[in-house]
């Protein structure tokens, strides 16, 4: 940070307004940034490293790194090379007894078998957040059906229809579409069951349910969460929501475990940080230290989903509730604004900086209009102590008018700008504004030119044309690649072996 004038004989209410506006660099980072650095640090990452622990034969002994991630060293096989070639992958090592509580733990986990069934059978990328967004709404459907059902009957009947039937006893049962069905499945909300149809002795068709998975199967909801009176029963909405919640949190124990796992890993050798030691500031969206690591300073990181580590405050959730059926249960435990006020997480973002440049051209304004009361009022020159004043408040006004006009360079790398940080997004270009006028500079760091492409979609989608357009004619918003580290420090790749 660099004072570019002297404040000796600033009043201190100018020296507090300069100190807080002078030029600075700001680095946002997301995950993106700890790709760039080849940290297996993507959700896919993750999943594919928890299917090896689940699968892992005990009898073997401990695992490696290349017991996590060695079935992505086809597919991924230029990532992983830089991965080994900078970091020391083969002090990673996991004991038994921490692979029998992981797994233990998996077994369990509500979120991760619903993560896990998404990946089995759809095949691609995996969204943590949008998924639990997914379970949200299916759960709401749900709840809505079982409310609407208790308006006109005392007893529920526990069975979940995929399909409306003609007969006469359609009306008795809450119908949910097979995919919502399955979803909530796997959360342990619906029950799948498996049956066997066979005929009695008149002829009927029967189930014989069984444990024996086939393709046979009906949805019940959990019996747990429904009780039971003389007349009348009664579903327990905010024990399913609570075990969810419960579960969620869990979870996010267990990837807080592989994060510090790979926040362990360290380099072979040093990595020259001059590329990201010039920042002023640093705005966190990632859980891992890899800034601080690199730049071995902390000071000006600000971690705004929270940290990885013994004492984790990882926020893992939805951008809000958007169901009044939620609301009125107070789910709000899912969303990141409850979990960053609950984990206590680093809050302020750029607008502790917008605020205090509205609070300076304020009182720009109202020294303005002192200086001009006095210069319109020629008799107050002769009077000392209206000169002294006069001289007092011309400095202070000096002052502000120059720190008022500093640019912001903010430069963004490895966030991808999507809706689930709008508010965020929005924060940023409110500079350049009516009121804070050309005053920041953004640079986006991309992949390649496909993920420029959805950098593009999503600013788009969420400020609209007008704003980006204006912010790229007049050269205030740019796209470049990410910086090359492996260039930068020389690395060269190691084969897989």
């Amino acid at each position: 940070m660099n004072k570019r004038i002297s404040v000796k004989s600033v009043s201190k209410d100018a020296l507090f307004y300069y100190e807080n506006f002078i030029t600075m660099n700001i680095l946002i980072v997301g995950n993106g940034f700890d790709l760039s650095h080849y940290l297996p640090t993507k959700y896919d990452h993750f999943m594919v490293a928890m299917e090896a622990i689940e699968n892992w034969d005990l009898s073997v002994g401990e695992m490696s790194f290349d017991d996590l991630f060695g079935s992505l060293y086809e597919k991924e096989n230029y990532f992983f090379r830089y991965t080994k070639a900078m970091y020391q992958t083969d002090e990673t090592k996991i004991s038994v007894d921490q692979i029998i509580e992981l797994k233990q733990h998996l077994k369990e986990n509500v979120w991760y078998q619903y993560f896990s069934d998404h990946v089995r059978q759809v095949r691609t990328w995996i969204d943590f957040e949008k998924k639990i967004e997914e379970v949200l709404n299916y759960f709401t459907k749900l709840f809505e059906k079982i409310t609407d059902f208790y308006n006109k009957d005392n007893n529920l009947e526990l069975e979940v229809k995929t399909s409306i039937s003609n007969d006469s006893t359609s009306n008795k049962f809450i119908y949910l579409g097979e995919r919502a069905c399955d979803a909530l499945s796997c959360v342990k909300i619906l029950e799948k069951k498996y049956y066997k149809s066979v005929r009695d002795s008149d002829g009927y068709r029967e189930f014989n349910y069984t444990d024996l998975k086939s393709k046979n199967y009906n949805y019940f909801i959990s019996d747990k969460y429904i009780k039971r009176f003389d007349k009348y029963d009664f579903y327990m909405v905010e024990n399913s929501i609570g075990d969810l919640n419960e579960s969620l949190n869990n979870f996010i124990d267990i990837f807080n475990w592989y994060l510090c796992l790979i926040c362990d890993l360290k380099f072979k050798n040093g990595i020259d940080d001059n590329y990201i030691s010039n920042y002023d500031k640093v705005y966190s969206f990632n859980y891992t230290n890899t800034y601080t690591k690199i730049c071995n300073n902390d000071r000006y990181v600000d971690f705004l989903h929270g940290k990885a580590g013994v004492n984790q405050n990882i926020v893992l959730g939805i951008s809000d509730l958007k169901s009044e059926s939620l609301k009125n249960i107070k789910a709000y435990g899912f969303t990141k604004y409850h979990q960053k006020m609950y984990k206590n997480t680093d809050y302020i973002f750029l607008s502790e900086i917008i605020n205090h440049f509205y609070s300076t051209e304020r009182k720009v304004k109202s020294l303005e209009d002192e200086i001009n009361s006095y210069l319109d009022n020629p008799s107050l020159s002769v009077d000392v102590y209206f000169r002294t004043m006069f001289d007092a408040k011309t400095r202070d006004y000096g002052v502000l008018k120059q720190s008022s006009e500093e640019t912001y360079n903010i430069q963004i790398w490895g966030h991808s700008l999507d809706q689930s940080d709008e508010n965020y997004i929005k924060e940023i270009f409110s500079f350049n504004g009516e009121f804070i006028q050309q005053r920041c500079n953004i640079i986006v760091f991309y992949f390649n030119n496909y993920a420029k492409f959805e950098l593009l979609n999503n600013l788009l989608s969420i400020l609209g044309s007008n704003l980006v357009e204006r912010w790229m004619k007049n050269g205030w918003l740019k796209f470049e690649p990410n910086p090359n580290l492996v260039e930068i420090n020389n690395i060269q790749p190691v084969d897989l072996t």
